[in-house]
Formats: C-alpha cells, structure tokens, sequence
C-alpha cells in the first residue's frame, strides 16, 4: 500500500508526496528493466509493490529544484551515475549519457575495424603480387 493518508504518519504531507515522486524518478514505470528489477527486489525483500508503479513524471517535474526532502541524496545519486563509466562493450553501445564521446568512441572503433581490414587485405595483395612477380621471373 502506497502512503497515501498523511495524517497516518506524522509528516509534512509535503515530505510524503516529494517521497512518492522521488520513488517515480527512481523507479520509472515505462521502463521494463527498472520493473523486472523492481519485481525481484520486492519478492525478495517484500517491498510495497505499488512503490515501483508510480505516477510517470514529466521534464519539469523532474527538475532537482522541485525536491526539498530528498535533493542532497539525488544529488549524490546523480554525482555517482554520472562518474561511472561503461566497462564493457554492450555498456558502451548503451551509455548515451554524453552523445558526443558515444559517438567519438564509435567512428573510431568503426576507423579501427576498417584499417585493420583494409591493412590484412593489402598485405595479402602485397604478398600474392610479389609471388606472381616472381614466378614470371623464372618462368
């Protein structure tokens, strides 16, 4: 059960509808790997399961100045995701968090894939070439 009766926990009704809206921003509900996260942690942890089927919130809802309560610990959640970095290569492919460097990191990756390519086939050219070469030597 989702808390929705503010006089049942004395708290300002401000606190509890901040605290619902920062389990929206932390649990999206239009995202399916966020719900199947959800559901596992709920089932393990018997956690509300309406606390992960929370009320989608718009750009300006979303803004760190709408949040008074629980602004300092977004912040640090925000500060630690923005850290972080991909490790792997499907990280990599889905980071796209900063467009620039994503597409940086791919045109080189694609720059490196085709100079290698183009280097194997040359020197199979190369080597092909100087052997018909020198069979016309002699022959």
């Amino acid at each position: 059960m989702l808390i929705k009766d503010h006089q049942a926990i004395r708290s300002p009704p401000d606190f509890l509808d901040e605290t619902l809206r920062t389990l929206s921003l932390l649990l999206p509900s239009t995202d399916r790997r966020s719900k199947k996260w959800f559901r596992a942690k709920q089932e393990r942890f018997h956690l509300d399961p309406k606390a992960g089927s929370c009320v989608h919130l718009n750009a300006a809802a979303r803004q760190i100045d709408n949040f008074k309560y629980w602004r300092d610990r977004l912040l640090i959640l925000k500060q630690a995701f923005d850290d972080s970095e991909p490790k792997t290569i499907g990280q990599w492919w889905n980071d796209d968090r900063k467009k620039v460097q994503w597409y940086t990191f791919w045109v080189a990756a694609l720059v490196l894939a085709l100079t290698i390519t183009f280097g194997l086939i040359q020197s199979v050219t190369g080597v092909v070439q100087a052997w018909a070469s020198f069979q016309s030597l002699h022959s």
